[in-house]
């Protein structure tokens, strides 16, 4: 199921594919895919979208794979889509590379303190939870749904921001970093 704005769009496919010049690599085109591969692909679907052979796609998703950066469902049709884990991992390392100790903790405070706010407007300890129909009328159903999406990005920032941090106390043990 698409998504209005979610990248499994089709008006986010197509702009997906026009910012593609016409000297990107099937490889890169194949990778401009892959990333957005929320829900599973078929091969041939990464094809498609990539302006690309089968074959061509099958080999750069196995490349991709072998990396971690996209996951294969086995099945027939073999299916691939986007690694989560390998991209909250990416955004930690950012994270560690271009805040300090203490920007990470205040960042961290402020998430906190917006998933309280959360915890205490909706009276649960978590988003999925929350009843949209049952909050809300027609009118503010949307508002709903906008608070449990900010919420879950809440969460996933703060489990990066942890990551970050406990990256770096893990190389800095380990004399990586100083």
């Amino acid at each position: 199921m698409s998504n209005p704005g979610h990248p499994d769009d089709a008006d986010a496919v197509e702009k997906e594919r026009q910012q593609w010049d016409h000297g990107s690599s099937t490889r890169d085109r194949v990778y401009d895919t892959a990333i957005q591969l929320y829900e599973p692909a078929t091969v041939d679907e990464v094809a498609s979208r990539a302006h690309c052979s089968e074959g061509a796609a099958r080999e750069h998703l196995e490349w991709l794979s072998d990396r971690g950066i996209v996951e294969p469902i086995d099945g027939r049709p073999k299916r691939y889509q986007r690694n989560h884990a390998y991209f909250e991992w990416v955004r930690a390392n950012e994270l560690r590379r271009e805040h300090t100790d203490a920007e990470l903790e205040t960042k961290l405070s402020a998430l906190v303190a917006e998933e309280q706010a959360y915890r205490e407007q909706y009276g649960v300890a978590d988003p999925g939870q929350i009843d949209a129909l049952a909050e809300a009328d027609y009118d503010s159903l949307e508002t709903v749904w906008e608070d449990i999406g900010d919420w879950k990005t809440i969460r996933r920032e703060l489990r990066i921001i942890e990551r970050a941090r406990k990256d770096r106390d893990t190389l800095s043990g380990a004399g990586i970093v100083g």
